[in-house]
């Protein structure tokens, strides 16, 4: 996979043209190590306070999720925490 993106040029209102100079992130690491990550979409306004926590607590957003999840996985097995939702129709991804 090339390393380097496409330059993308972007047209502003103003009739400026800005171009792309990123490069495309090395993903190898996230490939060999597949089984050990894990994505979920969450909620922007559950995403804003935990990106908002983290920095006031000066860490990470993973370890805000890894602490609520462990804090809530733990009060499930206790009893204190019932879930009860509706599954939503989602797609698979595929290689």
């Amino acid at each position: 996979m090339n390393a380097d993106r496409k330059r993308q040029s972007i047209s502003g209102a103003d009739g400026l043209t800005f171009e792309s100079k990123t490069k495309k992130r090395d993903r190898s690491w996230d490939k060999q190590h597949n089984y050990q990550v894990a994505s979920y979409r969450i909620d922007p306004e559950i995403k804003k306070y935990i990106s908002d926590l983290a920095n006031q607590l000066i860490v990470s957003t993973a370890d805000i999720a890894d602490h609520f999840l462990k804090y809530a996985i733990k009060a499930h097995k206790k009893g204190d925490l019932n879930i009860s939702i509706e599954p939503k129709e989602y797609q698979i991804k595929s290689d």
